[in-house]
C-alpha cells in the first residue's frame, strides 16, 4: 500500500485549507499556475486583439486544461470546479459552437481575476472570503448557450470526452466492438513522465484528462482513482477513441510539462476476447519492444531556488578575492625568482584560473538573468482595463520583450511601469473625439519598449497623444507652491517638464480613480534611481510624450567611480555621476550656511565626505578642490573628494552588520590591488544633504540669495 503524501494546512481556524500536497508539491503548482494564468492571460488578449484561430483556441483550452488537472492534484477543488467551468466554455468555443465577442472576453478574464484569487488560498493557506456564485452563473449561462446555428446542450450530461468506466470491463469491451463497428478509430496510448518530474502522478493524470478532451476515454491503467492515489506513478496507458490522427496524438501529450516519451499505436483488435490493457512495459500485439517509440529528449530546463543562485554569487565573490591574490603572489614570486620554472608554472596556473574565474562569474551572471517579459505580460491587460474605464480605444504594442535583465531588477521595475502606464492612458491619450478633432485616429497608440545599451537596459514608454503643455506645468506648479513666480519665469523647456517628477504635483483637473493626488511620478523617479537608473523625459505638443527609464542590467555588478577620501577608497556609482570638477579652494562660497560653488550659472550644493566618513583630511597643496556631482530625487550635490582614481566595475557585497550604522555606504568591493573599497549610497547621502539643508537649498533659494 502506497503511504499517502502529508497534507499542507494551516492552524488558524475554520478557515484554513488543507490540500493533498507537501510543501515542495506546492511550490512547484505555484509556479506552474502563474506561469499558466500569465499564458492565459496573454493568449486571451491576442483573441480580443487577433480573433480566433485554431491553435490558439487549442492553446488556451490546453493551458486552462493543465491548470484544471494541476489544482486537481493538490486537491483545490474550488480552483478546479472553477477551472472546469471555464474549460467547457473554451471546449464550445473551439468547436465553433459560440461567437466570441467582448462580453466573452469579459468573462475570460474574470475567470483569470478569481482563479488568481484561488491561487493565492494556496500561498495563504486559507480560504478568501470573496464569493464567485455570479461568476459561476455567468460561466453556466454561456455554457448553454445556443451555438451558432445549433441547438443547446445541457448542462451536466456527460460529453463523448469524459471517461465512462475506471477500468476495462465487459463493458467497455462491448463499447470497443460498437466503435469497432462503427469504423471510429481506437488508439492505445502509452505515456512516459520523467523521473525528475516533482508531481509525477498529477502529470499522468493530466495527460489522460487530456486524451479525454481529444476524444472518448474508454479506459485507462491504473483506472483514474489509482492514478490520483499513487504518488510515485510514471506510466500509464490509456485507450481513447478519437478521429485525431495519431501524429496529433504524439504532439499534443508529448508537448505537455514533463512527459518523456509518448507512443500512440492503433489498438490490436483481436485482444477484444481478452478484455484488458497491455501492462505497463508490455508492447502491443504485433509489436516487438523495439518497435516502441524512442523516448523524446529530456527538458533541459530545470527550476533553482533564487537563495541558491545568491549564494553561488556570493562563493563566486569569494574565488574572486582570492584569484586576484593568487594573481598578485604569482607576479611576486616571478620577480623575485626571475626564470624559476616552479615560479614560471605557477604564473601560468594563476592565469588559466583567472580566466576560469572570470567565465564561472558570467555564467553566474547569466543564469539570473531572465526576460523583461516576465513583467510586459502583466501589462496588456492592465491597459485594455484602463482604456475601458476611461472610455478610450488604445493599442499597445510591445517591443523587446526577450531582453534580459537580473531579476533582482525586475522585481522592482513593474510598480514605475504600472505608473507610467497609467500616466499614459489616462493623461497622455485623447479621447476618440478628441483625436478626430485633430485630424487623428481614433485608436491611440502605446508602445512599451526594451533594449541593451551597453551594460544598461533602456525602457521606454511612449505614447501618441497630446503631449505636455510645460506652460501648464508650470503654473500647477507656481500654484501648489512648489516653485515662485519669479523663478517659474526664467525656467526652460527642459527644467519646466521636470517639475512633472515634484512631489504633490498634478495636472489633472480634477481627481478620479486613476489620477489627479499628485502622487506617482515622484515614486516612479524615486524607486529608479534607488536601482541606480534613471528617468528622462521628452514631449511634443500634440504628437506625444516618451519616458525613458536606465537601468544597469544586473545590481551583482557596478560601473563606479573610484575616489580617494583621506586614507579609504571609495565606489560612487556612475549611474549617479553628472560629472567631475576640479575647482579653486577660493571658489567655494557660504551661501545661507551652505557650502556651494557656481557651475555654468548654476549653484550646486557642496557636501564634505571626509566628514561623513570621518576621514582624515590629506590636503591636496595646489589649492585646488575635486568635486563629483551626483544626482537624486531631482537634487544634485557635489562631493568634496580628495582623489580620483579611475572607473572600474566592481562585484558588489554586502558586509551586513559589519558596516553598522555608517551613513551613506550601500556595500563593498574588493579593489584590483586586493584593498576593500566602500561603495557610496547616493540616495542616503543626497537625503542626509536635504535633512542638513544642504540640497534643500537648491535651485530658487540660493539663486535668489545670491541675487
Amino acid at each position: 500500500m502506497t503511504p499517502s503524501r502529508p497534507s499542507t494546512a494551516a492552524r488558524h481556524g475554520s478557515m484554513d485549507l488543507v490540500f493533498d500536497a507537501d510543501p515542495e508539491d506546492l511550490k512547484v503548482f505555484l509556479a506552474e499556475a502563474q506561469e499558466l494564468l500569465a499564458l492565459l492571460d496573454t493568449s486571451i488578449l491576442t483573441l480580443e486583439r487577433e480573433g480566433p484561430s485554431p491553435n490558439l483556441l487549442q492553446d488556451i483550452f490546453r493551458a486552462a486544461h493543465t491548470l484544471k488537472g494541476s489544482s486537481a492534484a493538490i486537491g483545490h477543488q474550488r480552483m478546479a470546479d472553477l477551472t472546469h467551468l471555464m474549460e467547457s466554455l473554451l471546449d464550445r468555443l473551439r468547436r465553433g459552437e459560440i461567437e466570441i465577442d467582448t462580453a466573452i472576453i469579459d468573462l475570460l478574464l474574470d475567470c483569470l481575476d478569481a482563479l488568481r484569487v484561488l491561487q493565492e488560498e494556496a500561498v495563504t493557506l486559507r480560504s478568501s472570503d470573496q464569493d464567485f456564485s455570479l461568476l459561476v452563473q455567468r460561466l453556466e449561462a454561456a455554457v448553454v448557450a445556443l451555438p451558432q446555428g445549433g441547438r443547446a446542450q445541457p448542462v451536466g450530461q456527460p460529453s463523448s470526452s469524459s471517461p465512462s468506466m475506471p477500468q476495462l470491463s465487459p463493458d467497455e469491451d462491448r463499447r470497443l466492438s460498437q466503435l469497432r463497428a462503427e469504423g471510429v478509430p481506437v488508439y492505445l496510448v502509452s505515456i512516459e513522465i520523467e523521473a525528475s518530474s516533482p508531481l509525477p502522478s498529477a502529470r499522468c493524470l493530466q495527460a489522460v484528462m487530456e486524451l479525454s478532451a481529444m476524444g472518448e476515454l474508454v479506459a485507462c491503467a491504473p483506472p483514474l482513482q489509482a492514478i490520483e492515489s499513487e504518488p510515485s506513478l510514471h506510466q500509464v496507458r490509456a485507450l481513447v477513441a478519437t478521429t485525431e490522427e495519431p501524429q496529433s496524438l504524439r504532439y499534443q501529450i508529448g508537448s505537455m510539462a514533463d512527459v518523456a516519451a509518448v507512443e500512440a499505436v492503433p489498438y490490436p483488435w483481436e485482444r477484444l476476447t481478452h478484455p484488458s490493457i497491455p501492462a505497463r512495459g508490455e508492447p502491443p500485439a504485433g509489436e516487438s519492444g523495439t518497435a516502441a517509440s524512442a523516448p523524446r529528449q529530456s527538458t533541459q530546463t530545470v527550476r533553482i531556488d533564487v537563495e541558491r543562485l545568491d549564494k553561488l554569487m556570493n562563493l563566486v565573490g569569494e574565488l574572486v578575492i582570492d584569484r586576484t591574490r593568487l594573481t598578485r603572489l604569482a607576479a611576486e614570486m616571478e620577480t623575485r625568482l626571475a626564470h624559476d620554472e616552479l615560479a614560471e608554472q605557477l604564473g601560468e596556473t594563476a592565469l588559466h584560473i583567472a580566466r576560469l574565474t572570470d567565465e564561472l562569474q558570467q555564467e553566474i551572471m547569466k543564469s539570473r538573468m531572465v526576460p523583461v517579459e516576465s513583467v510586459f505580460s502583466r501589462f496588456p491587460r492592465l491597459v485594455r482595463d484602463l482604456a475601458q474605464k476611461v472610455g478610450k480605444k488604445v493599442e499597445f504594442v510591445v517591443e523587446g520583450q526577450n531582453t534580459e535583465l537580473d531579476r533582482s531588477v525586475i522585481q522592482e521595475i513593474g510598480d514605475p511601469l504600472i505608473h507610467l502606464l497609467r500616466n499614459a492612458v489616462d493623461h497622455g491619450i485623447e479621447e476618440p473625439a478628441e483625436r478626430t478633432a485633430c485630424g487623428k485616429t481614433e485608436t491611440g497608440q502605446v508602445r512599451l519598449q526594451a533594449h541593451h545599451e551597453e551594460s544598461y537596459i533602456v525602457i521606454a514608454v511612449e505614447d501618441d497623444g497630446r503631449g505636455i503643455d510645460t506652460e501648464k506645468v508650470k503654473a500647477t506648479a507656481v500654484a501648489k507652491g512648489i516653485v515662485s513666480a519669479e523663478y517659474a519665469s526664467h525656467m526652460g523647456e527642459r527644467e519646466a517638464l521636470n517639475l512633472i517628477f515634484a512631489s504633490g504635483l498634478s495636472t489633472a483637473e480634477q481627481v478620479t480613480e486613476l489620477s489627479g493626488r499628485g502622487v506617482g511620478m515622484d515614486i516612479v523617479r524615486t524607486n529608479i534611481e534607488k536601482l541606480g537608473g534613471s528617468v528622462s523625459l521628452s514631449t511634443q505638443r500634440g504628437s506625444g510624450s516618451r519616458f525613458t527609464i536606465k537601468l544597469p542590467v544586473t545590481l551583482a555588478i557596478l560601473p563606479a567611480l573610484l575616489v580617494g577620501v583621506g586614507e579609504g577608497v571609495y565606489a560612487i556609482p556612475l549611474t549617479s555621476v553628472s560629472e567631475t570638477l576640479r575647482v579653486d579652494a577660493g571658489s567655494i562660497q557660504p551661501i545661507l550656511g551652505t557650502e556651494a560653488i557656481q557651475v555654468r550659472g548654476n549653484v550646486l550644493p557642496l557636501l564634505q565626505l571626509r566628514s561623513v566618513f570621518e576621514q582624515r583630511a590629506t590636503g591636496r597643496g595646489d589649492g585646488k578642490v575635486l568635486v563629483v556631482s551626483v544626482r537624486f530625487g531631482g537634487h544634485e550635490v557635489g562631493l568634496v573628494v580628495d582623489s580620483l582614481l579611475g572607473q572600474q566595475e566592481v562585484v558588489i557585497k554586502s558586509l551586513g552588520g559589519y558596516l553598522g550604522n555608517v551613513r551613506g555606504l550601500s556595500g563593498a568591493t574588493i579593489l584590483g590591488d586586493g584593498r576593500v573599497g566602500l561603495i557610496v549610497d547616493v540616495p542616503t547621502l543626497v537625503e542626509l544633504a536635504i535633512r542638513d539643508g544642504v540640497a534643500a537649498r537648491t535651485g530658487q533659494q540660493i539663486q535668489e540669495a545670491i541675487a
